[in-house]
């Protein structure tokens, strides 16, 4: 009879403690039917905020640091496009100078020899491609700066922080957002956008080759 309740004894320990089965969210679950239903929730739970901190946290990390130097590097761009554009317009002293010929010439009632008549003015074919390519690489900077702030927007409408209700509805509602961030696979754009920065860089470097 001794024996008997000693092997009794920790079966009923473990009926009157049952929460040796939460602490492995991956344990099969030997509960009621609707106790399956709310531990489930509760395991989806938990590992639905694991796996939600370590990707928006990770994502986020990469979004600023591209952010800050698409910035830095767009501001950089900018200044250099500012002296190359006045390779695609006329020296305006140039024109000043044309203008002062005409007036002499016609004081004096002389006629206008055509060598005097300056012909009209076409950037040539260096400076064109200098532009294109720096105004390329700023075209590639912004659109990576804009794809970022969007995929942080994103991450920050999934992250789930301060969400009330039942785990049931908070689980469904979560699971609706992650099929979206999968179906526009945010994941794989947001690794794209880094990619689209380095094109930028390209662009940069060789219109400053071929301008100098």
């Amino acid at each position: 009879m001794a024996n008997i309740f000693l092997n009794k004894q920790p079966q009923q320990q473990q009926q009157a403690n049952p929460q040796h089965v939460f602490d492995d969210p991956l344990a099969p679950l030997q509960l009621p039917p609707l106790a399956q239903i709310s531990e489930f929730w509760r395991r989806y739970d938990r590992l639905a905020d694991i796996h939600d901190k370590k990707l928006t946290t990770n994502l986020n990390g990469n979004l600023d640091v591209l952010l800050i130097f698409a910035a830095l590097f767009s501001a950089i761009n900018t200044s250099f496009i500012t002296i190359t554009m006045t390779n695609l317009s006329p020296n305006p002293s140039d024109e000043t100078n044309n203008l002062l010929r005409l007036l002499v010439m016609r004081t004096d009632n002389n006629t206008l020899i055509p060598a005097d008549v300056l012909p009209p003015f076409s950037p040539d074919s260096n400076s064109i491609i200098v532009n294109c390519l720096l105004y390329a690489s700023l075209s590639c900077s912004l659109l990576a700066a804009v794809g970022a702030m969007m995929a942080k927007e994103w991450l920050q409408s999934f992250d789930r922080t301060g969400q009330t209700g039942p785990l049931e509805e908070q689980g469904l509602f979560r699971q609706r957002k992650f099929n979206g961030v999968q179906q526009w696979h945010l994941e794989a754009v947001t690794k794209f956008l880094p990619n689209l920065l380095l094109l930028s860089v390209i662009f940069f470097f060789v219109g400053v080759c071929l301008f100098l």
